[in-house]
């Protein structure tokens, strides 16, 4: 499990760990694309700040605290008070995705991505929105969107950084899915589908690799370490493989090519449902 761990929860942020079984992990973020963090205490509101201002603050508290519908209706009036506020206008949809209302989520994404087409945030969580209602052209659009950002070094999204992109329940257990950009760890990951525990502890996880790196894996679990010389090449054979804190498996053999998102979901998919 500690290779799980090492680019998993490294990449949680304050505002996916707090809804992650929640909400497929999406990102509550402010209108820079920056994490939102409150740093104004509880009763302590400057009086200097505008009545909107203070609205803003009230919302990102709410969102915080997972009060998802008093969100809503806060951010709601301050849009329709300021509709040019892009903070509200991304809060209201935060508020409506923590609500799970995906077709208003949507909505409100898209007005803000026709605003500000660069705010990064509002297309990641368009993709979670787009997973929850089965349309799967609009995910890859929104992807697509992103991984040509990246590609071109655009402000405010690095290669690096992972993306929640699905979540769903199975035999009432949670998983979130993981997608890097750029292949990660000696594995060279491109997607963790993942169970948490009630605690919030990685349980299980499945992940999208590659198949020469996968070999690599001793019978105890753990990763064999080689130099760095002997990384697996992108390029190799993909498999999709299952590890617990005491076992590890393949599901799934693909060739050189890598699979779409959605056959490799529907083979994870596969596995769960018949393992109860």
């Amino acid at each position: 499990m500690q290779r799980a761990l090492r680019h998993i929860t490294a990449a949680i942020s304050f505002a996916s760990a707090s809804i992650l079984l929640a909400q497929e992990g999406a990102q509550f973020h402010d209108y820079t694309g920056s994490p939102t963090t409150i740093t104004v205490p509880a009763g302590s509101i400057p009086t200097t700040a505008s009545p909107g201002q203070t609205r803003i603050v009230a919302g990102k508290r709410a969102l915080a605290a997972k009060q998802f519908l008093e969100a809503k209706n806060i951010f709601a009036a301050e849009a329709k008070l300021h509709p040019e506020n892009i903070e509200a206008q991304l809060g209201l949809g935060d508020a409506e995705l923590g609500l799970q209302e995906d077709e208003a989520a949507e909505l409100q994404y898209r007005k803000v991505v026709a605003i500000q087409p660069e705010l990064w945030q509002a297309h990641k969580n368009l993709v979670i929105v787009e997973a929850a209602l089965g349309r799967w052209e609009e995910f890859d659009r929104e992807r697509t969107v992103l991984r040509m950002a990246r590609q071109r070094n655009a402000p405010g999204i690095s290669s690096r950084e992972s993306d929640v992109i699905d979540g769903f329940t199975v035999h009432g257990e949670r998983w979130i899915v993981r997608e890097y950009f750029e292949p990660v760890g000696r594995s060279q990951t491109r997607y963790n589908f993942e169970h948490f525990s009630q605690a919030g502890r990685v349980e299980e996880y499945i992940s999208l690799e590659s198949e020469q790196a996968a070999k690599t894996v001793t019978p105890g679990g753990a990763v064999a370490i080689g130099d760095q010389a002997k990384q697996p090449q992108q390029d190799a054979a993909f498999a999709l493989d299952w590890y617990t804190g005491k076992a590890h498996g393949t599901i799934k053999s693909y060739g050189a090519h890598e699979p779409e998102y959605e056959q490799v979901r529907a083979a994870v998919m596969q596995r769960l449902r018949q393992q109860k």
